[in-house]
Parts: structure tokens; C-alpha cells; sequence
């Protein structure tokens, strides 16, 4: 019993640590609230998290999961969005069969950054996993997938 106490208290002091970058909505500047909710009206469920000098937004709209990132001056530079499969381009699908025929689709979302919509895929096999970015034309990108 002592030992499952330990335990508890051990992994709990480890969730609280791993949340250290979770952000007070009241410590996010008003501009970056305020474009958030002008950007997305129908934002709810709102978590605010420091993601180096700028702000992560998670939130939800119709059920899907959204993250947009803001700059402290409350300018948007990315957002994305968790898309079923079949909104995925099928330009998009048929190049991932091409280069990974070996992994299946995982999940899917649709991000747009300068006005340029990519997305990003989970691939799965039955020993590995992949992390990997697409341009809207099926070039697959070598940018880092955003987290």
C-alpha cells in the first residue's frame, strides 16, 4: 500500500512537470486571445501553452482538433486542423502509397502556414512509425511536422 502511494505521487509529480509550459489564459496578451477568437469564432475548450517567444492555442471547432500558433503581437503564423482521411487529397494518398507502400495512415492534418495549406501524416507499420509533411501537390516535404 505504502509502495502504490509512492508510486502515485511519483508519477503525478512527473504530469505536473511535463505541463510546465501550460499558460494562464490571463498570461496570454489580450491581442492574441482576441485574434484567436476572431480568427475562430466557435473556438471552445481553449489551452494556452508557451511555445518559445509565442503562443499555442489547442482548441476544438465542429469536434475536430485544432492548434494555432500566435506571435505576442497577436499575428496568427500557423494554424492546423485533425482531417478524416477522406479530406485528404488524393494527389496527397497517392504519394504516400508510392513512398511508404509499406505503412498505413494513422491520422491526418491540414496545415496552413503563409497562405500554403500541407499536410501532415501519421504513417504506421507493424514495427515502425512515421512522422511526415506533404505539399497540397503530393511532393513530400523535409520540414520538421509540427507538433
Amino acid at each position: 500500500m505504502k509502495q502504490q502511494l509512492i508510486v502515485t505521487i511519483i508519477l503525478s509529480a512527473g504530469l505536473l512537470t511535463s505541463c510546465d509550459d501550460d499558460v494562464m489564459p490571463e498570461k496570454v496578451p489580450l491581442e492574441v486571445r482576441q485574434n484567436l477568437l476572431a480568427t475562430f469564432p466557435l473556438a471552445f475548450d481553449i489551452e494556452w501553452e508557451k511555445s518559445g517567444k509565442d503562443f499555442e492555442a489547442d482548441f476544438t471547432v465542429h469536434a475536430a482538433e485544432h492548434s494555432a500558433l500566435f506571435q505576442h503581437s497577436g499575428e496568427l503564423t500557423q494554424y492546423k486542423r485533425a482531417i478524416p482521411l477522406a479530406e485528404l487529397p488524393e494527389v496527397v494518398a497517392n504519394s504516400i502509397a508510392k513512398i511508404h507502400p509499406n505503412y498505413r495512415i494513422e491520422g491526418v492534418e491540414m496545415c496552413v502556414k503563409s497562405n500554403t495549406i500541407y499536410y501532415q501524416v501519421v504513417l504506421k507499420s507493424r514495427t515502425a512509425e512515421l512522422e511526415v509533411v506533404f505539399a497540397a501537390d503530393g511532393q513530400q516535404l523535409q520540414q520538421p511536422h509540427w507538433d
